[in-house]
């Protein structure tokens, strides 16, 4: 989380001592960086036999658990965006989106359309084993480390080149300050629906667990470790494969989910990964004056996050 802010930082400073120059270059390195990472994920994942395992044997509990946790996530921010944020109109995205925005164009689906192509290449030539090997030895994960702070350092250009951020901050309603609350109040309904619909199926998953899980809020490198050592294996996978597809859901669909949602449902949905991975594509989605909320929220899942999941693995 602090390299995302430092790297955001950096590329503020540089993008300010560019401004009135065209930033058509940024967009497009955002945009390659994402399909980079995304294409490098889905061979890590192609490759990961955790993962796999967890598709094969707990997909159906795994993809119920993500629908229902991160569903409801999304339906409360929207509520609470719609009744609550807007009220009095106060809204944080007006006129220009950003020199992200404003130069990446389209509808946002055919961008969608080509990361989640981007993504299934990668899966599928790590199940197939089509390339030679030497390809599927190479350090995929310090390459993805590298194509993120790529990415994040040109958001954080975007942004300097755009308007000030103390303007940004300034148009932040402080409504938005519960924005974290009303997320996790979502992912835990969710997570109590998901419950009884397993349990109703005839799998063995407690309350408990359901909410863990669901907590974690993308956050599945550390949930899965905890989940693991409270309650075995079985359960750290399923937890590992459910925050992914959270992660997965939030970086394909940012655009769609704005456009149906509100602008903060992809903030949300995104949990502990919008301080890194998917924070591009937020900004991207809904442009560069959602920044402050979507940082404020980040920082606040990240920190929370972990005691939630200690407390409740006890």
């Amino acid at each position: 989380m602090w390299i995302t802010l430092g790297l955001l930082i950096l590329g503020i400073v540089v993008g300010m001592f560019l401004r009135g120059h065209s930033g058509e270059w940024v967009s497009a390195v955002v945009m390659a960086t994402v399909c980079i990472l995304l294409f490098v994920m889905g061979v890590r994942v192609g490759l990961n036999e955790e993962i796999i395992g967890a598709i094969k044997s707990t997909g159906v509990i795994s993809a119920i658990l993500f629908v229902f946790g991160t569903g409801c996530c999304i339906i409360l921010t929207w509520l609470f965006t719609k009744y609550v944020i807007d009220r009095k109109k106060e809204v944080v995205v007006t006129g220009d989106k950003g020199s992200v925005e404003a130069s990446g164009g389209g509808s946002g689906f055919k961008d969608s359309a080509i990361i989640l192509g981007c993504f299934l290449l990668g899966l599928v030539l790590a199940l197939t084993r089509i390339l030679p090997e030497g390809f599927y030895a190479l350090d995929f994960e310090s390459y993805a480390d590298w194509v993120l702070y790529a990415m994040l350092l040109s958001v954080g250009i975007s942004i300097g080149m755009g308007d000030s951020i103390v303007g940004l901050v300034k148009k932040l309603p402080r409504r938005v300050l519960w924005l974290p609350l009303v997320a996790l109040a979502g992912t835990w309904i969710g997570s109590v629906v998901a419950f009884m619909i397993i349990r109703a199926l005839g799998y063995d998953l407690s309350l408990q667990q359901s909410a863990t899980i669901n907590t974690a809020m993308g956050y599945y490198s550390l949930s899965s470790i905890l989940t693991t050592k409270a309650w075995g294996a079985t359960i750290g996978s399923i937890c590992l494969l459910t925050n992914l597809l959270r992660e997965l859901f939030t970086i394909i669909a940012a655009k769609p989910m704005g456009k149906v949602f509100g602008r903060f449902a992809s903030t949300s949905s995104g949990g502990a990964t919008v301080t890194d991975t998917s924070l591009p594509i937020i900004l991207k989605a809904e442009g560069n004056e959602i920044m402050p909320a979507v940082l404020y929220f980040g920082i606040v899942i990240n920190i929370a996050v972990p005691f939630l999941l200690t407390f409740l693995t006890m």
